[in-house]
């Protein structure tokens, strides 16, 4: 017979609670460390020498190695040092590198935390005439275990400050011609800015002090400027040089002009020209060696037939041809037949 004490009705929820966790129920596993809160590295690192400054730009990590987000940043180690002989060790390098404070910016959602693009601005003097690395790294927590891996690293070799080029335009036939003074081992960025254009945008690269765009349009206004590049440096973009192309060039002087006798006619024919803006041809006639007049309204083809002939006498023409501007280019040579 079994007798039920006060006793063990205190004891019964204690072994329930034991046989539970026996057998697994409501099972929370080990603790786990507390994060090292070590961000991501930078992998985007750019640098250029542009004027007299060191341009850098780079995006935060917004999490760290284990994927929690990143509420803030306790340092920005952003550091430019000589080049080391290789093969490139980060420690050798940043014992002897240069380190620039770099504010921590505001990272917005600290539950959804987004990259954030930071520039700096370092003058170029502080390393004129060397070979330099930059790179950075970045921590969420004090301490230097707590240090993401350096970032990406940019080499530049730092030169005294390119002066940007005075630039000319000229209007050609075949586009425009800028030119400018020319810098010993340099090539030139050249950028052109339309009228719905809201920047400038790159033209292309030229290897000499001249370049000409052959695709710009007549009568639109264009603004133009250049940039001098040498080795990975580069200077500020010239002063804009306006220009708005005039269209006061003609054709090119037909070719090939033959004269030739028919039973009621002479048929003059000439090469096409191949101007995208033409208009058509004028046709010039002599009769026995009189001065040549032009002969009725524009052709648009490469041929023109003469009714008005007479037997015995010998004809002489000339053509010329003409663009939509009314620019007329200059006389043919001199093609002849006797009627």
């Amino acid at each position: 017979m079994f007798h039920y004490s006060r006793n063990a009705a205190q004891t019964l929820p204690v072994l329930c609670c034991l046989l539970v966790l026996s057998t697994g129920c409501g099972y929370v596993g080990p603790v786990l460390p507390p994060s090292p809160e070590i961000p991501n590295s930078v992998a985007d690192l750019t640098a250029v020498q542009r004027g007299g400054q060191l341009m850098i730009a780079f995006r935060t990590p917004p999490r760290t190695t284990d994927s929690l987000p990143i509420k803030n940043f306790a340092a920005i180690d952003l550091r430019i040092g000589p080049a080391v002989p290789p093969p490139f060790d980060f420690d050798r390098w940043a014992a002897g590198a240069k380190p620039y404070p770099v504010p921590s910016p505001d990272l917005g959602d600290p539950q959804d935390p987004q990259a954030v693009s930071i520039s700096q601005t370092v003058p170029a003097a502080d390393w004129a005439g060397q070979r330099v690395v930059i790179a950075v790294r970045t921590t969420a927590k004090k301490g230097e275990t707590h240090y993401s891996s350096w970032s990406n690293r940019v080499t530049l070799n730092v030169i005294a400050a390119l002066t940007p080029p005075a630039v000319t335009a000229q209007a050609t036939a075949k586009g425009v011609l800028l030119s400018w003074p020319a810098t010993p081992g340099a090539k030139y960025r050249v950028l052109r800015q339309g009228p719905a254009e809201p920047a400038p945008v790159e033209e292309g690269i030229a290897e000499e002090s001249t370049y000409l765009d052959a695709s710009a349009q007549f009568d639109t206004p264009y603004k133009y400027f250049v940039v001098v590049l040498v080795d990975t440096a580069e200077s500020l973009p010239s002063e804009a040089t306006s220009v708005t192309p005039l269209d006061k060039f003609p054709p090119s002087v037909p070719t090939a002009p033959t004269a030739l006798a028919s039973p009621s006619s002479i048929e003059v024919s000439w090469q096409r020209n191949s101007e995208s803006d033409l208009a058509g041809y004028y046709v010039y006639r002599s009769v026995n060696g009189s001065p040549f007049e032009r002969q009725g309204q524009i052709v648009t083809l490469p041929l023109y037939s003469d009714h008005a002939v007479e037997a015995g006498k010998l004809y002489r023409y000339q053509v010329t041809a003409v663009d939509k501007k009314n620019n007329e280019s200059e006389k043919s040579a001199i093609a002849e037949a006797a009627f």
